[in-house]
């Protein structure tokens, strides 16, 4: 579904590059969480997915298209939710009359049900509201447009935690086996009930790319006794936590920890290829 070979991106006029030789596949049926430090591209690689900026070298398909190319049929596959956004002066059921019909799936129940779950006024103008309540009006309408990938950017920012649990209740639901989903997010603890797969950047790199039932097949994540050998470890107070190979046959009952998960991988934990 979506495919990068040897893709490199700097911004025009900057020397510092931002994506060197990424060669990714990324398919359908996950919810991936996208996972990395600040200013390591994650924006930038939903915006290359989406065609809004083009490789600097290399190549990248989306949907079997060349994103930059913005292809009709393409876009109407495609909704992208921005972390920053700048709203219209309509509320969202204008907002949906207006940009709904470019989305052949459209659905305006699913909307309007989707509005009523996540505590959206639709009455109130777009423009006059808060982060939060902006953000849950874009997951909302996103939703309904039913698009076959779907790239949120922090989209928990401003959510308070009564919304972020009625997200991850509604993004849950709409997984499926043609569907790509990818959330951008340095709030990990919001993801770890809701994420089958991850992707993790570093250093112009892809360092990690894995599902969550793999992972747990092969690594213990959490306290670390005295005498074991983990392949990571910090200090959590005064109790040691890390992550730690399996032996073959054992078998993990806990759930992910992907703070652990991501500082294990950026200090180099992971070898991948």
């Amino acid at each position: 579904m979506i495919q990068t070979n040897a893709l490199s991106f700097r911004y025009p006029g900057h020397r510092k590059t931002i994506f060197s030789s990424l060669t990714l596949s990324i398919t359908p049926g996950y919810i991936y969480g996208l996972l990395g430090q600040n200013g390591v591209g994650k924006s930038t690689l939903f915006r290359l997915i989406a065609g809004i900026n083009k490789p600097s070298e290399g190549s990248i398909q989306t949907l079997g298209y060349t994103p930059f190319d913005r292809n009709p049929e393409m876009l109407r596959e495609i909704f992208l939710i921005p972390e920053d956004m700048t709203m219209p002066h309509v509320n969202i059921l204008q907002y949906a009359n207006l940009y709904g019909t470019f989305y052949p799936r459209f659905d305006w129940n699913e909307l309007e049900q989707l509005l009523k779950k996540l505590d959206v006024p639709p009455d109130q103008k777009l423009s006059t509201m808060s982060l939060g309540q902006r953000k849950k009006a874009m997951i909302a309408f996103a939703l309904a447009c039913q698009t076959k990938i779907l790239l949120m950017d922090e989209p928990t920012n401003g959510l308070d935690i009564s919304s972020k649990r009625v997200f991850r209740d509604v993004l849950y639901r709409t997984r499926a086996d043609d569907r790509l989903i990818i959330i951008s997010t340095h709030q990990v603890r919001d993801l770890e009930q809701l994420i089958h797969a991850v992707i993790i950047v570093h250093e112009k790199s892809i360092i990690l790319k894995d599902t969550v039932q793999n992972l747990l097949a092969h690594y213990h994540f959490g306290p670390i006794s005295h005498g074991e050998n983990p392949m990571y470890f910090e200090m959590a107070g005064d109790q040691k936590v890390g992550v730690l190979p399996l032996a073959p046959g054992d078998k993990e009952d806990t759930q992910i920890d992907l703070e652990l998960l991501f500082n294990a991988a950026i200090s180099g934990a992971f070898p991948y290829a």
